[in-house]
C-alpha cells in the first residue's frame, strides 16, 4: 500500500454511517482521496502491518473492541500480532474505522469529524494545486 504525501488515504468501511460521513470530511480538506473500503477489499495481512507501523500502534489498537463479534469471540483473550493480522484479515469488520493518512499524520478517528485533523490548517482550495 502507498501513500502519497500529497492526498489522503482513508480506510474505511462503507456499511458504518459514521465512515461515509468521514469520506464526506476527507473531501473537505484535500483535492485527492484514495478511498478504500475494507467492506468490499479487505486489507492483506502485509496492508495490514503496514498500517500498524505507519500509524506507529501495536495491532490491538485496530481492533474494535466495542463490537458483537469481539465480545462474543476474542473478549478476554491473549494473541500475539500475527494472530490478530489474520483475525483482521478473515474479518475486516472488527477493524476499527475509519482512518486516516495524510503525509506524516495518520489518525484512527473516534469520530468521523476527527478526520478534520489531518488538515495543515489551509483547508482544501479549488484554486489551490494538492
Amino acid at each position: 500500500m502507498e501513500f502519497n504525501p500529497r492526498e489522503i488515504t482513508l480506510i474505511y468501511n462503507f456499511d458504518k454511517q459514521g465512515d461515509r460521513e468521514a469520506v464526506a470530511y476527507a473531501k473537505q480538506i484535500a483535492q485527492h482521496v484514495n478511498e478504500i473500503d475494507i467492506s468490499k477489499n479487505p486489507l492483506t495481512e502485509s496492508q495490514l502491518a503496514q498500517l500498524v507501523t505507519k500509524l506507529g500502534v501495536s495491532m490491538e489498537k485496530l481492533i474494535d473492541v466495542k463490537s458483537d463479534v469481539y465480545k462474543e469471540e476474542y473478549e478476554g483473550k491473549n494473541m500475539e500480532d500475527a494472530e490478530w493480522l489474520g483475525v483482521l484479515k478473515r474479518n475486516p469488520n472488527l477493524m476499527k474505522t475509519p482512518i486516516g493518512i495524510l503525509g506524516e499524520k495518520s489518525i484512527i478517528a473516534d469520530l468521523p469529524s476527527h478526520i478534520l485533523s489531518l488538515d495543515d490548517g489551509q483547508g482544501f482550495d479549488q484554486n489551490r494545486k494538492t
